[in-house]
Parts: structure tokens; C-alpha cells; sequence
């Protein structure tokens, strides 16, 4: 896999009321030291022993080597990956972080926090799986996508219940959308996609951006009609949005050079599900 420039695949957290409760770090600022034994546990083929390594630590410290694992596992070169072991290993951290937020001080922004870095996990666990990625590799079935599915769906209820944004809704519809289409659940990936685009369309409206299937509508909205799109397909509908996604994202490469890089890696992604979906 590739360390990818969507903002879809970044989700950071940022919680300074409760700073003093959690010692939450980004997966760059860890000791490189955790790395190789990480990579050789992986590489065994042996999810567990990474999460009996991780408990044994400090209850801060496993989240963030939780976070730290997947980094090791996406982002390190080394031979043998196999999703259901990232799947095993995000669960665990998932488990880690709900488990905290129950033995939290009855501090509602603690609670919230520790909340917080569940939907992380499992955001990230739903991306990771879905079968959009340019250049990715790995081998999906059909337990990965019921997975990624359960996952994002995760990250909708608990985003509405930590109130978030328009940006955080849009991108956890998204990846359920997105896994709705590779398990061939076509009416449900429409509704799942149309929940995209409308947070889309706010989050759009909160950037100052146009809305409209446009280049100055920014990669989000393009991006959300696009996979609209190809649901709108899928569905029997003769909808032109994937189209006009692929030329909006095109016009805009050559209008917002600061955006180009951006716009192609929507295209690349854009054709890589219209192909496994569409099979064009």
C-alpha cells in the first residue's frame, strides 16, 4: 500500500481538553526501535503475538502503538501482508480504546476522546480495507468488505454522537458506500453515497467552494459525485456524474496546479472502482 494524499486517509486527532488524560502521539514521532519487532511479528504471520507485545505497555502507550501497527503494517516494506491480520490487530485497538473510554474519569470530554480514538481505528480499518486504492496490491474478499462495511457504519454512529462535522460524516458514508458497491448491494451504496455527497456538499459550503459538479468545487464534491455515480450506474440509472466527475477533476488539473496532484490521484481512484465495479 502507499501513503496516500486524500485527506480521506488521514484522520488526526485533535483533543486538547483532554490532553492531560491521553498521551496520544502520530505514528512518525515513535520510537523506530517498536518498528522491527512489530514488522517480525507481522511478518511470523502472527497478529496475536503483536497484541499480547502492545498490552503489555502502558494503557496510553497501546494506543499509540496500535496506531503505530498499522502504520508498520501499511507503510514498512516487508513480505507476507494479509489484511485479516491488520483486521485482527485494528479490532484489538478498537476494543483497547472503548475499554479505556469505560475506565475513563467520568469526564465527558475524556470519555469523548477515548471515544474518539475508537472511530479513528475503525475509519481507518474501513479505508484500509476498501477496494479503491491506486496501486494497491493486496488481496480483498468478500469478509473484508463485510468488515470494512460493519466499520464505517461504526463511524457514523459514533461521529454523530461526538457531534462532528460535515467532512467526518462525509467520509465515514463514503467508505460504507464504497464497500456496499463491492458486496454488490447496489440500492444501499446509492443511499449510502447520496449521505456522501450531501455532507460533501456542506463541507463544501463551509470551505468557501462553490458547489456544482465543477473544478472549483475542490477534490471532496468531485470525488462524491463520482462514486455517486458509479452506484447511479450500477442501479440502472443513465446518470452522467462519473463522467462529468473524470472531467471536472481533468479541467481542474490544468485551471488549480496546487490541486493537480490531488485531482489525478481522484481519476486514478475513480477508474479503479469503475473497474472493479463496472468491469470498464
Amino acid at each position: 500500500m502507499r501513503v496516500m494524499r486524500t485527506p480521506m486517509r488521514t484522520m488526526i486527532l485533535i483533543c486538547s481538553a483532554a490532553a492531560v488524560f491521553i498521551s496520544f502521539a502520530l505514528a512518525q514521532d515513535f520510537p523506530q526501535s517498536q518498528a522491527d519487532t512489530l514488522i517480525a511479528m507481522m511478518e511470523a504471520g502472527k497478529p496475536q503475538w503483536v497484541i499480547s507485545f502492545v498490552r503489555g505497555f502502558e494503557p496510553a502507550q497501546r494506543l499509540r502503538l496500535y496506531h503505530f501497527a498499522r502504520e508498520v503494517f501499511l507503510f514498512e516494506p516487508w513480505e507476507g501482508k494479509d489484511l485479516d491480520d491488520l483486521v485482527t490487530i485494528a479490532n484489538a485497538g478498537i476494543e483497547e480504546a472503548m475499554a479505556q473510554a469505560k475506565e475513563a474519569p467520568r469526564v465527558a470530554e475524556v470519555i469523548k476522546a477515548f471515544v474518539d480514538q475508537a472511530n479513528i481505528m475503525s475509519y481507518n480499518l474501513s479505508a484500509d480495507l476498501a477496494d479503491c486504492w491506486p496501486g494497491d496490491t493486496l488481496v480483498r474478499y468478500r469478509r473484508h468488505f463485510e468488515r470494512g462495511l460493519s466499520a464505517a457504519l461504526q463511524c457514523v454512529e459514533w461521529r454523530i454522537e461526538l457531534e462532528k462535522g460535515p467532512y467526518p460524516l462525509y467520509s465515514a458514508y463514503w467508505a460504507a458506500g464504497m464497500h456496499q458497491l463491492s458486496l454488490g448491494r447496489y440500492q444501499q451504496a446509492l443511499y449510502t453515497l447520496n449521505q456522501a455527497l450531501n455532507h460533501a456538499q456542506q463541507h463544501t459550503i463551509d470551505s468557501g467552494l462553490p458547489l456544482g459538479l465543477c473544478p472549483e468545487a475542490g477534490f471532496d464534491l468531485i470525488l462524491a459525485h463520482g462514486y455517486l455515480g458509479v452506484a447511479l450506474v450500477m442501479c440502472g440509472d443513465t446518470d452522467d456524474q462519473y463522467e462529468l466527475a473524470m472531467e471536472a477533476f481533468e479541467e481542474g488539473i490544468e485551471q488549480f496546479p496546487d490541486r493537480a496532484d490531488d485531482y489525478r490521484f481522484g481519476m486514478e481512484q475513480l477508474r479503479r472502482v469503475r473497474a472493479r465495479i463496472i468491469g470498464e
